[in-house]
């Protein structure tokens, strides 16, 4: 039987401690694996062309080009790859913007090495990795942003649709959320893809982030 591919990574950070660190995170993983690295924003479109990443690792702010324009950048492409906003901080108002922008999921430079190995994972199998205490203080200090653009009116989702969106927000998987409410993983999908169409939620994050401010979640 042949293996599965591994998860391909490009790391983006102006810091080359920080790129070493993370490489080396993802060292001794044998499903993920480092392709390059780059120093800036405006050398992100080449490497992603000629390296072909399934997973980008995005620091938010560099000294020419910003985590935030290279993510708009790479969300024109007609197949982007998966980004994942880092930030040193445990609450920046840049990952509301990424999210916006099109980042898939976010991480703190502090997180542990299972937590970088687990959000590629869940990034590259559609999925996003997050906790609810991260998402309560996004809410809490933009309770009123309008870098989300999605608009938290539930009254459109029909029940079935909001029990999914509810586990959802947790930071479950679909194969989570299939077991939580008794549901096939195929027929969670299907849920979600029309939570995504009725909120305009571009992600699983924006989805959740509505989850929130509608008072949802809590």
């Amino acid at each position: 039987m042949t293996a599965p591919a591994p998860i391909t990574v490009l790391v983006v950070d102006d810091d080359p401690f920080v790129r070493r660190g993370v490489t080396d995170i993802f060292a001794a993983t044998g499903d993920i694996t480092v392709v390059g690295d780059v120093d800036d924003g405006d050398r992100v479109p080449d490497a992603v062309h000629r390296l072909a990443p399934l997973v980008v690792l995005m620091d938010l702010k560099m000294r020419r080009v910003g985590g935030l324009d290279a993510t708009r950048q790479l969300m024109g492409l007609p197949r982007p790859p998966k980004v994942i906003a880092m930030t040193a901080m445990d609450v920046d108002d840049l990952v509301v913007q990424a999210v916006a922008a099109g980042a898939h999921s976010f991480l703190s430079k502090d997180e542990s090495p299972h937590t970088f190995h687990q959000s590629v994972r869940a990034v590259a199998a559609g999925n996003t990795l997050f906790s609810q205490d991260s998402l309560r203080r996004i809410v809490a200090a933009r309770p009123a942003s309008t870098a989300v653009s999605v608009t938290p009116n539930l009254g459109s989702l029909s029940g079935r649709e909001r029990d999914v969106l509810q586990v959802l927000a947790t930071g479950a998987s679909n194969a989570d959320i299939a077991r939580r409410l008794f549901l096939s993983e195929t027929t969670v999908k299907t849920h979600i893809s029309a939570v995504f169409t009725k909120l305009g939620a571009r992600n699983r994050v924006e989805a959740a982030l509505a989850a929130f401010r509608a008072g949802l979640v809590t």
